[in-house]
């Protein structure tokens, strides 16, 4: 399709019939930039408009137990955002890509956000307002997954509208991310609605980029003014209303994926909530600092780098949604399962992160819940176990899609496709019988160092020789691309690993960037040193801020993560500028004179210094014991 002088069709002349006087025939290339950039430049306007009426009004949100932020802000920022979105739309005519049904139904919930933002309302008020609002949607004749059943179709579209729709609403906990991913997300269904020629959709995804864009300038840590409910009900609502809209780019099933891989961020958060908060018997309705975000944070991300982390993971799924564009569904699948199975991972991971105070009562945490309804589904106590066998049969059917594609250009010829559906089944059966041989179910992967790294790379291997001993046996060998194999081995071999030892990646990640506790320095940059580290990251009363090394060729280097920022005469300026609390020195290979030099330069400059050991103690006999009572007390024999 030409896509350079294409007719407005669905969109009415608007501001373009002033300009053109009459003519409809314009670049519709630039219909979403244009509409895009209108909406941008009267959201930068309209914001502080906004931000000085909410102050004047008394428009503020204060901190409480259930946010996130300390200090007061102004509210109603969703107000810029529907009128920036409005203009975005008016100014070229782009009201018509959607009947009234749909335009009511975000007016619902703009304003039903709106009443929440100042009154307070219940929420299942608001739930009935998103029913409302979908109701309208399907009137209008918008459906999830159009060509599937009545039956299945209709709460489909429900649970997508009122899903995406709370979702964004949800993640809006930290500054700017709301805006963020709403912003990744509206960018990629423009992009997706020029390729596939629904120039309208792509108008109107550009109005709502450009409108979150610009609310973005004043939302950005440290925020201005928060969206509220008023927006990020509006902005939920309308990125699943145009995530309908490129269903149609491909087969039902990859058709109906797309716009769940644009929108995988949000949706995973609600879903993580939902999940964690109902196996942690706490009410999913409440407000917390429980989600995705926050426990980042807690981990040791900074606040932006919370939001450019998750904004940067929603750009990779928007990408992977584009892919589908120009690859074929098999691959789109491939990247599908790869998607979730890191999900998964990462959201067990999650899992372990405090989130809100335990009761006081001795109750079964919810890692011990999760552990448990894992263990009543999942194989008894081999519960992982099993999850490793589904996890690597996902991460060996993906990888060998994936290679066969890399191989070919991303067309493989039909043959090349048939030997691939015919053969996988049993390539994963010949997989996961040698990983089992090898011992890959068994192991505590969260403590695997290089041993494992070993008998992983064996057992990858040895299942690729099998691989092509049974691809030979089966096919002739100019059938067969040995160069896709390579590939095969390779992307499996480093999958696989990610899943291994990705917990203990994510651990020694967020423990290098934790800022809590007693700020430290260790002395030495050698094995003793790095033992102390390692203890230390295992726990939360302290941050390792840098190490001591008096060698002057290690300065600068980096250990583990951490720095080592000078020598022992540099103390007293570094425990200034990086506030340190204590010193720490390893006994081993630390002479007493050292130890004793330290100590005085800790006291000089009025900061703790402790010494540090792991020692072994012989086990005592217990005929050398001391006899004792019943009770537990001594009791002493008649010649004592």
């Amino acid at each position: 399709m030409d896509l350079s002088l294409l007719p407005l069709d669905g969109l009415s002349v608007g501001l373009w019939e002033m300009i053109l006087s009459g003519d409809q025939q314009i670049e519709a290339s630039l219909l979403p930039w244009l509409g895009g950039s209108i909406a941008l430049v009267v959201s930068l306007v309209l914001t502080p408009t906004v931000l000085r009426l909410a102050r004047k009004q008394g428009w503020i949100a204060h901190p409480s137990g259930d946010r996130w932020h300390d200090e007061p802000v102004a509210l109603l920022g969703g107000i810029a955002i529907f009128g920036a979105f409005c203009a975005g739309l008016l100014g070229i005519g782009g009201v018509s890509t959607y009947s009234w049904p749909v335009w009511l139904g975000a007016g619902l919930l703009f304003v039903i956000g709106l009443v929440d933002d100042l009154w307070d309302i219940r929420p299942e008020i608001k739930l009935l307002a998103q029913v409302a609002a979908t109701a309208l949607l399907l009137y209008a004749g918008h459906a999830f997954w159009r060509g599937g059943p009545f039956w299945v179709s209709l709460p489909l579209t429900f649970l997508w509208i009122i899903g995406v729709t709370n979702a964004v609403n949800l993640i809006d906990g930290l500054d700017g991310l709301a805006a963020s991913i709403t912003a990744v997300a509206g960018t990629a269904l423009a992009v997706i609605g020029v390729v596939i020629g629904q120039m309208s959709l792509a108008v109107v995804a550009a109005a709502l980029t450009g409108a979150s864009l610009g609310f973005l300038a004043y939302n950005a840590k440290p925020a201005r003014i928060f969206m509220g409910d008023c927006g990020s009900l509006f902005l939920g609502y309308m990125l699943a209303v145009i995530a309908l809209g490129v269903q149609s780019t491909g087969e039902p099933v990859t058709g109906t994926l797309v716009p769940i891989v644009v929108l995988a961020v949000p949706i995973f958060d609600t879903t993580f909530v939902t999940v964690t908060r109902i196996l942690g018997g706490r009410r999913v309705t409440k407000g917390g600092n429980d989600h995705t975000h926050h426990r980042l944070v807690r981990l040791g991300l900074s606040e932006q780098g919370a939001v450019l982390g998750l904004s940067g993971v929603s750009a990779v799924f928007a990408m992977a949604a584009l892919a589908l564009l120009w690859t074929t569904a098999q691959l789109f699948m491939a990247l599908v399962l790869l998607g979730g199975v890191a999900c998964v991972m990462f959201g067990l991971y999650l899992v372990g992160s405090r989130s809100y105070e335990p009761p006081v009562s001795r109750s079964p945490s919810l890692t011990e819940r999760i552990g448990a309804v894992m263990r009543a589904l999942a194989g008894g106590i081999y519960w992982k176990s099993v999850g490793g066998v589904l996890s690597d049969l996902l991460v060996i059917v993906s990888s060998f899609i994936v290679a066969v594609h890399l191989r070919f250009g991303g067309t493989p010829p039909p043959v090349q496709i048939d030997i691939t559906v015919q053969a996988l089944p049993w390539i994963v059966v010949l997989k996961i019988g040698v990983f089992y041989a090898f011992g890959l179910y068994h192991g505590v992967w969260r403590h695997a160092g290089t041993p494992e790294v070993v008998r992983l790379v064996k057992a990858s291997t040895l299942a690729s020789v099998g691989t092509l001993a049974g691809l030979f046996a089966l096919y002739t060998p100019e059938l067969i691309s040995l160069s896709a194999l390579i590939l095969d081995w390779m992307i499996a071999t480093v999958l696989i690993g990610a899943t291994r030892f990705g917990f203990r990646a994510f651990r020694q990640y967020f423990a290098a960037r934790r800022d809590e506790g007693h700020r430290v320095l260790i002395y030495g940059s050698t094995n003793p040193a790095l033992l102390v580290l390692r203890h230390l990251r295992q726990r939360m009363d302290r941050t390792v801020v840098g190490l001591l090394d008096d060698n002057p060729t290690r300065h600068a280097l980096k250990v583990q993560g951490v720095e080592v920022l000078g020598g022992v005469d540099d103390l007293p300026d570094l425990a200034s500028a990086h506030n340190v609390d204590e010193v720490i020195v390893p006994l081993e290979n630390t002479s007493e004179t050292m130890r004793a030099r330290i100590s005085r330069t800790c006291n000089r400059v009025n900061i703790a210094c402790k010494h540090f050991a792991f020692q072994m103690e012989p086990v005592v006999p217990e005929s050398a014991l001391p006899a004792t009572s019943g009770d537990g007390a001594h009791n002493p024999s008649p010649t004592s």
